[in-house]
């Protein structure tokens, strides 16, 4: 007896059985004596591998590809059968001529046949998918008759591919969805609503017609006695009543088997669109996707009768066209809800909660998941058992109707009238369930709060408050500056869970370092179990990174698992990221790093990004040869002119029409204010004591990186003399007074600014007046600059600015101006650029630096550097500069910073490789690491 389960090890388990099924069939088919199965086959310069093929031994060409999965969930993954059929593709100069591009993917129980053409994956199915095969039997694992199915069936497969058969491909389905298509945009572009309201509603009514269609024949098929509850469609020629009557009473009739959430009329009665404001203007579109489905229909349900594949038929032709993304919407990925369901779902006797639940692919996985747990248990449930255990809240009409669908369709043949999906069309924030709930699944849309496309209204902020608030829940969203709509998703939802219930998440990358994301991250605090990122394979459409966020309720843990994933492989068994986390300790290897980090040292004003690293970053920073900044330079501090709130004074402003400099007075008292009195302007061109300097206020224009004169003096800023002294009249020197004969200006006789704070303006910027080295802008939006001033010319520096000055630690016979640069160099390099990612602040997008993130840089220890290594360095960064490359927030292996990541490379590499094998491939993998570093903070 072959035991085996669905938690079984994919390649210890699942490809032993499948190998011995192909070879068996491919000796009994006698085709052994020219061709032979390869697990694992490589082929030269591709890193991609198959499961297993199938290779003519006379040329070592390929002419089949067989890929294995555990469930059946995952062979009906899209994602799956794409990566399968990529292996098509990329073995396509290896291909046997004349033969065709069958492969499969299967997981014993069931496989579906493809053959390659163009065209998007679903064309390439062909007739007769899936094969379904024994179950695995749950009492006591027996695969045996599994096997012995997949064999009868490759023992079909095998002559097609060897005789060279053409592909029979399932072309009925094609104009059915196509039909679909066209009659939903025909019939959008006709109503006189909104684009938005027209979309849903037009799907809406035709999703029911197809939906009627395929149970119809679905039952038709079975045999099934479900189907005597379909009637034919409406007549041809009948009248417009006749038609609304007919088909009405259609729907009544299934509605009475079930299926009362697709086939209800639309819950808007005042914009449906049937029965009550059908028209004669619309009714042609209905008839001709009726006529569609009478002409195909039967036969495409005999071809395929799959749910799931009708389902991504569908979905696949109509996503994206529907600008969901717009609006923050993106349905889950089939691995990362099953990721979800595994990690929450830890009994089948839970009660899910999905309180936006798109089209329903989390409801889905946690179908699969206690029907997992109760066959694993051996006590099976039936389809209406687990239904009633997973519910779904959808303020779209039509995703609610796909949602319900595709929980029904998990087992048609059990359906009748006690079935009931739980999914409710409505808005979750309307709908409170406070401590229901043992899990809640959520896929939450992201919207930033400035959304030009799609705002989040006023009135939408203040109904999700109210309810928020109502629910007793910490609204910690009221604390955000400006919070995405998940924020609001995720308070709200707390409420609906039990003690020591759990919640899995699927929320942006970028709350864990943006400003906004303290709270979220205060508010999670008591409750995170693990925090999961993963490659960026998912949801690329909406060009967002995310990761998975799993709470409780109640009896936490001590410890928070911060778990990085770089082997998506792994994402394929959910049972091995719960064994995973499990670990409970620190465990780096080359497919994750998991780190378990004290909830008590959490910070949510830190960066919580830097437990989830990139294992070769940390190797990198702790590098002995790699020192703190300070250690190098004895002054890392932020300018201090204009902290006072004396910029208009200390940065004058040219006028263009009389080339002279102008500031303004101090800023207005309460009293000035409110009758509205003017500030006024003084004139500082014809200053005596006071120079008008050079001066670096802001970043808005940019320097080039080895500044210029013409760099320094773009803007200019009043050098004072010397301090204020309180012995002297307005505290200012005798020479000094007499530039300054409006000072009392400054002091308005409501001690609201007075000489105290004009001290302290005058004081700062004295003391910010000096020769800056190397200068570093406090915030940026698309990249983090450094500039290194070659020139011994004092500049009044704002509190925009950081700067380091004064070379200690370093190399004594090399030029101190080269290892200047040489520093500033490292710092505008993709190495010290994710320093810059990692250390600083996140607040919407732009980047913030304090002087204790400053502190935490490392740079190398610039005694042992050669002088080669320094002119090296130094001479990609002059060229840089001097080509004026401009860097934008989009990172990679393509900027013009390329040559100087290749020098800092060869100088760390030559120290230590960290197992890299050159120093490009040092540089290839910290320019992609920053890459996905910049676009988790830009987006």
């Amino acid at each position: 007896m072959l035991q085996l389960w669905y938690n079984s090890e994919e390649v210890a388990g699942f490809h032993p059985p499948v190998e011995q099924a192909l070879t068996n069939a491919l000796v009994k088919c006698g085709y052994d004596n020219i061709a032979e199965i390869v697990h694992h086959p490589k082929i030269p310069n591709s890193t991609i591998i198959p499961d297993f093929a199938i290779r003519l031994k006379a040329n070592q060409q390929y002419i089949f590809i067989c890929e294995v999965k555990r469930t059946e969930r995952d062979v009906e993954s899209q994602r799956y059968q794409n990566q399968t059929r990529s292996y098509v593709t990329d073995y396509g100069m290896h291909w046997a001529s004349g033969y065709h591009k069958y492969y499969c993917i299967t997981n014993i129980e069931r496989l579906i046949l493809f053959a390659d053409r163009s065209g998007p994956l679903t064309t390439c199915v062909l007739k007769g998918n899936p094969r379904q095969h024994t179950k695995f039997n749950p009492v006591n694992r027996d695969a045996s008759a599994a096997v012995d199915d997949l064999q009868a069936t490759f023992e079909q497969i095998f002559p097609l591919i060897f005789n060279r058969t053409n592909p029979d491909w399932d072309n009925n389905w094609e104009p059915i969805i196509d039909s679909f298509h066209k009659n939903y945009l025909a019939l959008k572009n006709t109503l006189r609503y909104p684009d938005t309201v027209s979309t849903e509603l037009s799907l809406y009514e035709l999703f029911r017609l197809l939906a009627y269609a395929y149970l119809k024949e679905y039952y038709t098929v079975k045999r099934d006695p479900n189907g005597k509850f379909f009637r034919g469609y409406p007549a041809g020629n009948v009248t417009l009543d006749q038609f609304v009557n007919s088909l009405r009473n259609n729907y009544d009739k299934i509605i009475q088997l079930d299926f009362r959430q697709i086939f209800s009329n639309h819950p808007n009665q005042g914009q449906r669109l049937f029965p009550e404001n059908l028209s004669a203007n619309y009714l042609q579109y209905f008839r001709d996707l009726i006529q569609c489905l009478t002409q195909y229909s039967p036969a495409a349900v005999a071809d395929n009768s799959s749910p799931s594949y009708v389902f991504n038929l569908l979905t696949s032709k109509i996503y994206e066209k529907l600008e969901l993304h717009s609006k923050g919407k993106v349905m889950s990925d089939a691995e990362l809800s099953n990721l979800l369901a595994t990690l929450c779902i830890d009994t089948d006797d839970v009660k899910v909660l999905d309180p936006g639940c798109g089209d329903g692919a989390l409801l889905d996985a946690a179908y699969d998941q206690i029907s997992l747990l109760a066959t694993t248990g051996n006590h099976v449930k039936t389809h209406n058992q687990i239904l009633s255990q997973v519910e779904g809240i959808e303020i779209d009409p039509f995703l609610s109707q796909l949602a319900a669908f595709r929980l029904l369709s998990k087992n048609l043949i059990q359906t009748n009238n006690t079935t009931q999906a739980n999914v409710l069309i409505g808005d979750m924030f309307q709908h409170p369930g406070a401590g229901q709930y043992d899990a809640v699944l959520m896929n939450p849309p992201f919207l930033r709060n400035d959304n030009h496309v799609a705002p989040i209204t006023t009135a939408d902020k203040t109904r999700m408050l109210t309810a928020i608030n109502a629910t007793g829940v910490n609204n910690f969203v009221l604390d955000a500056k400006q919070p995405n709509l998940y924020y609001y998703f995720t308070n709200y939802s707390w409420h609906y869970l039990k003690n020591n219930g759990k919640a899995g998440l699927i929320l942006m990358t970028k709350f864990l370092n943006n400003e906004d994301g303290e709270h979220l991250k205060a508010f999670i605090l008591d409750k995170v179990e693990a925090i999961i990122t993963y490659p960026r394979k998912y949801f690329q459409e909406f060009v967002v990174t995310t990761a998975i966020v799993i709470l409780k309720k109640g009896n936490n843990s001590a410890n928070v698992s911060f778990l990085r994933i770089t082997d998506e492989n792994i994402l394929s068994s959910p049972e091995m990221v719960k064994g995973i986390l499990e670990l409970g300790q620190d465990t780096v290897t080359g497919a994750y790093k998991l780190r378990s980090v004290p909830r008590s040292s959490l910070v949510p004003a830190e960066n919580w990004t830097n437990y989830l690293n990139e294992e070769k970053y940390d190797r990198l920073l702790s590098l002995p040869f790699l020192n703190p900044i300070k250690h190098h330079f004895a002054d890392v501090s932020r300018g201090g002119a204009e902290s006072a709130g004396g910029s208009k004074i200390i940065f004058p402003e040219l006028d263009v029409n009389t080339n002279q400099y102008f500031g303004w007075g101090a800023p207005l008292s309460a009293a000035q204010k409110k009758a509205d009195t003017a500030r006024s302007r003084i004139n500082f061109s014809s200053l005596l004591n006071v120079r008008i300097g050079a001066g670096i206020q802001n970043n808005f224009t940019r320097r080039a990186y080895f500044l210029t004169i013409q760099d320094l003096n773009l803007e200019k800023a009043l050098h004072f003399p010397s301090l204020t002294d309180k012995n002297q009249a307005n505290g200012l020197p005798v020479n000094f007074q007499s530039d300054f004969g409006l000072i009392q200006l400054y002091d308005d006789g409501t001690n609201e600014f007075g000489l105290d704070k004009w001290r302290r303006i005058v004081n700062n910027a004295f003391n910010s007046t000096f020769v800056a080295k190397i200068l570093i802008p406090r915030a940026d939006r698309t990249k983090h600059v450094v500039y290194y001033n070659p020139y011994n010319q004092a500049i009044t520096l704002s509190t925009n600015f950081f700067y380091c000055n004064d070379l200690r630690n370093h190399h004594q016979t090399v030029n101190q101006e080269l290892q200047y640069q040489f520093v500033s160099a490292f710092l505008l390099s993709a190495f010290g650029q994710v320093q810059f990612e990692l250390n600083a602040n996140n607040q919407e997008g732009l980047r913030k630096l304090e002087g204790f993130q400053i502190e935490r840089f490392k740079i190398p220890d610039l005694s042992i550097i050669s002088q080669a290594e320094f002119s090296a360095v130094a001479t990609e960064f002059r060229n840089i500069s001097i080509a004026n490359a401009a860097f934008s927030g989009e990172e990679g292996l393509n900027t013009p910073r390329r040559n100087l990541d290749l020098a800092i490379g060869t100088v760390l590499f030559s120290r230590n490789n960290l197992g890299f094998a050159s120093p490009a491939d040092m540089v290839d993998y910290f320019e992609l690491f920053l890459a996905d570093l910049v676009e988790d903070r830009r987006i």
